[in-house]
């Protein structure tokens, strides 16, 4: 302050006599020289107008910069809160093109902050596109690219650790868990060895904000390990929020161990209970082929059954209307009558030599030749009439060697010409 005194005085320190001071020894002689201090005086107050000429606008300057630089330091992080705000009615709302979106910016992000280096403990440190680019990452087939109800669903089916990283996008620091954790050579062997599905979210969002509250998170970045407890119960079993320096190297791996073994416990119990579900469906399906073969073998035997009855009844009708109808065969006539003289030759060898009736039709000589195979003729089996309902058809035929023809029961024995008034017969079987 003194100096900036001295300059605006023109370089000399100002002096305001006190009223009622004694004159000083040299006063007197001071006076003659008093119009030579009167221009020095006109020299001093030029002096001071011009230096306060020159350096009134570098003093203005100096408070203008400094007011500028205070509104940038307050305005800077209002901007960045209006552009959350002004982007959010243009954010996608299916959980697929969120992602893509984050990965996006994450992937750009990290390649403008990326420094490809190997730490004391050997981790190396990847490109985040390398790894979580979800067309060709080598992480991508890890990553759940749906909702956070489909993770937890995938987690309790597919019976894996979960992570879920929430972004925070307004954090100076954000990009710290990306390069440091994420893109780690510790951090991909893990999601490997035990077969990790990942969920990524930013919290500017709803539903990261709304997993964030429902996991309670009090420090972003976030960092979650999500274990299957019990039947479709799971738990979040550890978690990295905030300062990476207050997480040991070996923080997450030491996590995962140690839930490890009651996730392997609670495979196991699924993997018994689905192999007690197929066995029991094995059985099951065992006892319902035996039970159908056994319903097949029933239905034949009652078919079987059936059609042995059947027959036995078609036996007895047909034997009941040959009885018949051997009592409707007429006797063989006398030498004068108008008679029909029949050779017949047998299926099995046999002949017989017989004369019908010329006025009566073939089928005469059909149930003759019935009746005589069957042995019927000379029984003394008998029957009051044909039985109700029946259709006798002959299982043989009758024909004439030459020229040969198939004889119709319907015809007419004397309008037969290779038959009447003699002839011979042959007896063929049907098929």
């Amino acid at each position: 302050m003194d100096l900036i005194r001295r300059i605006l005085h023109g370089g000399e320190p100002s002096f305001t006599p006190i009223p009622g001071e004694f004159a000083s020894e040299g006063e007197s002689a001071n006076e003659g020289r008093t119009t030579h201090s009167s221009e020095s005086q006109r020299l001093i107050s030029r002096k001071r107008f011009f230096g306060l000429v020159l350096q009134t606008p570098f003093v203005l300057l100096y408070y203008v910069m400094n007011l500028i630089i205070l509104l940038l330091s307050l305005v800077s992080p209002l901007c960045a809160i209006g552009g959350y705000y002004k982007k959010r009615h243009r954010r996608p709302t299916d959980p697929k093109s969120r992602l893509n979106n984050l990965m996006e910016c994450l992937n750009g992000e990290s390649q403008r902050t990326f420094k490809q280096n190997v730490t004391e403990e050997g981790d190396a440190t990847y490109s985040f596109g390398s790894l979580y680019n979800l067309e060709n990452g080598s992480l991508s087939q890890d990553i759940l690219q749906g909702s956070y109800t489909e993770l937890l669903t995938a987690c309790s089916e597919q019976c894996k650790f979960a992570i879920i990283y929430l972004h925070d996008p307004l954090l100076d620091n954000s990009m710290e868990y990306v390069n440091n954790v994420l893109c780690s050579e510790r951090f991909t062997t893990m999601i490997k060895k035990y077969q990790i599905l990942l969920w990524f979210s930013d919290v500017t969002t709803s539903e990261g904000l709304q997993v964030a509250n429902a996991l309670r998170v009090r420090q972003f970045p976030f960092l979650g390990v999500l274990c299957l407890k019990a039947e479709k119960k799971i738990e979040v079993i550890g978690r990295m929020e905030g300062d990476l320096n207050s997480y040991g190297p070996n923080h997450l791996d030491n996590i995962l161990s140690k839930g490890y073994s009651r996730l392997i416990q609670v495979r196991q119990q699924r993997q018994n209970i689905a192999l007690q579900r197929i066995i029991r469906e094995q059985q099951d399906s065992r006892f319902e082929e035996s039970l159908s073969v056994d319903r097949q073998r029933e239905r034949e035997r009652q078919a079987q059954m059936a059609r042995e009855t059947a027959q036995q009844e078609r036996e007895r009708q047909r034997k009941q209307w040959l009885l018949w109808k051997k009592t409707q065969l007429h006797p063989e006539p006398s030498n004068g009558a108008d008679a029909c003289r029949v050779a017949i030759r047998l299926e099995d060898g046999g002949r017989i030599v017989r004369k019908f009736d010329a006025s009566l039709t073939i089928d005469e000589i059909y149930a003759y030749v019935e009746l005589y195979n069957e042995g019927l003729l000379d029984s003394a089996e008998t029957s009051n009439g044909p039985p109700q309902a029946y259709d006798h058809s002959y299982n043989f035929l009758l024909i004439t060697p030459v020229p040969r023809r198939e004889l119709s029961p319907t015809t007419i024995i004397r309008d037969e010409s290779g038959l009447y008034p003699s002839g011979n017969i042959v007896m063929e079987t049907l098929a």
